[in-house]
């Protein structure tokens, strides 16, 4: 199981009592009230908030209650096959709050390479999601053009640098 990006943290809903999860996602939040359960808010970085019913006879467990939180990605692995099956593959950049206009030279590039750079400014975009999204078009590029292509592309591409360190330990 992935460990998302960014802090995780628990609220009681409807109150500022609230926790921050360790490293492995655990967390211990004391409700100040006695209820039958509790509804938790949980946010973690870029993924859409959780609510989640805690029923309080779980505190008699002797293991701890799992959470598992999965994000709703707008952007994946099965989008990218379809663009690039369409013609219309993107590789999405990071980038700050003002978008960066491309240049001739990315102008070039996204002819050359029929991709179009799509920068995500501030959109809260899941990284996991906007990696694997890349890391297929990367693939198909490295296929098609022998990583001819990486001379010539932007150095925001997201998910780039893990996408070439997973492949330095397939190698090794």
């Amino acid at each position: 199981m992935k460990k998302p990006k960014g802090e995780i943290y628990v609220f009681e809903k409807g109150t500022s009592n609230g926790t921050i999860a360790n490293d492995l996602g655990e967390f211990n939040l004391i409700t100040k009230t006695k209820k039958e359960s509790h509804f938790l808010e949980i946010s973690v970085g870029n993924y859409p908030n959780l609510i989640y019913e805690y029923k309080t006879i779980w505190n008699k467990r002797k293991k701890p209650k799992s959470i598992v939180i999965n994000g709703k990605c707008e952007i994946t692995k099965e989008q990218a096959r379809k663009d690039w099956k369409n013609g219309t593959p993107k590789l999405y950049l990071n980038s700050r709050i003002a978008p960066i206009e491309n240049t001739k030279k990315d102008e070039k590039f996204e002819r050359k390479y029929n991709v179009e750079y799509v920068e995500l400014g501030c959109e809260g975009k899941i990284y996991e999601c906007v990696t694997e999204y890349n890391f297929y078009i990367i693939k198909i590029l490295d296929i098609q053009y022998q990583r001819k292509w990486r001379q010539t592309k932007r150095k925001e591409i997201v998910g780039m640098e893990d996408y070439k360190n997973s492949i330095k330990a397939c190698l090794n």
